[in-house]
């Protein structure tokens, strides 16, 4: 199979707390009359696999093309143990509360067993219509104390609340009981797993899960910000790196050779586009809100912008405990 930067179908995710502002920022051309709150950009998943939207590969799945390719894709990075893509990326809209969850880490998943797989994730704010988040239990607050807040309703007032802007970023351990407010579009890039457990749906009825939860919330404080390196770096975990990169008119930036790289559009001010040293699909556009997957086989790989561009580039690491 001839390889080249692929695109991806988005899949749509109808959620009680969604919205229709994917349209409005990003042209999008979403399913008539439903609160979209969910876009998967790349996924696979049992609950969603994307299919290549560009080139001779269209059509097909990406558990299909992790499969053919292998390293030609990954480079050194390992597949999920079940042979599937390892990075699950999304676009959010929370047109109102979500609810406040949390997703288990490793030992979590150990002790609940089958159904239950690691979720470590990080959101980049990409638009706050004076919006908050909640992430990490209040310091001093007792698993005690906060089972009692769950009880009483009062479990709001137990975590710690964020007003967030464009431009912020939020990592979010596999433990952290978080959730995004009204009002936030997010990019987030996450491990690949649907596994959530419900703190508190604020009234509205959905199942709940305080078992559960209590097993997998650390009673820790949460960090402020994500651990950054040198330049524009925003996290490195042993699952992936995020990076956010700019561009300006007539640059050219290089992607990273020998490795399987995801670029999130975030800003796009003028035509951009993704070119690479081989003969299918030499030139492949992007704008904003677009997601690109770049083989790390691919030589001399670039996004070339005519305006002002803002991604997000996330790499996978050449060893992985997933």
């Amino acid at each position: 199979m001839e390889t080249y930067p692929y695109k991806f179908a988005p899949i749509y995710k109808e959620k009680i707390w969604g919205g229709r502002n994917l349209e409005r920022l990003f042209g999008r051309d979403l399913p008539a009359d439903r609160p979209i709150g969910e876009s998967w950009e790349l996924a696979d998943l049992a609950e969603g696999v994307s299919r290549v939207s560009n080139g001779p590969a269209r059509g097909i799945t990406l558990t299909d093309l992790t499969r053919e390719l292998g390293s030609r894709l990954l480079g050194g990075a390992p597949t999920m143990a079940d042979g599937r893509f390892p990075l699950l990326l999304k676009l959010l809209d929370a047109n109102d509360i979500l609810s406040l969850q949390v997703h288990p880490d490793a030992a979590a998943v150990e002790a609940i067993g089958e159904g239950a797989a690691l979720k470590t994730e990080c959101w980049y704010i990409l638009e706050s219509r004076d919006g908050m988040i909640y992430k990490g239990v209040l310091p001093d607050i007792s698993a005690e104390q906060f089972r009692q807040g769950i009880e009483t309703d009062t479990v709001d007032k137990l975590v710690k609340p964020y007003r967030v802007a464009e431009g912020d970023f939020h990592y979010l351990p596999a433990g952290t009981v978080h959730a995004l407010g009204a009002g936030v579009v997010v990019a987030e890039v996450q491990t690949p797993s649907d596994t959530t457990y419900r703190v508190t749906d604020w009234g509205r009825g959905r199942e709940i899960h305080v078992e559960r939860s209590m097993q997998c919330i650390h009673f820790t404080e949460a960090d402020d910000v994500a651990p950054g390196e040198a330049g524009d770096t925003l996290l490195k975990t042993e699952f992936f790196t995020v990076t956010r990169r700019k561009a300006s008119a007539g640059q050219a930036a290089a992607i990273p050779s020998g490795r399987c790289v995801a670029l999130m559009m975030l800003e796009a001010q003028g035509p951009a586009e993704v070119r690479h040293a081989g003969p299918v699909e030499p030139t492949v556009p992007i704008r904003a809100g677009d997601t690109v997957l770049v083989p790390a086989c691919l030589e001399n790989a670039e996004v070339v912008t005519s305006g002002n561009c803002t991604w997000l580039e996330v790499t996978l690491p050449e060893r992985s405990s997933l």
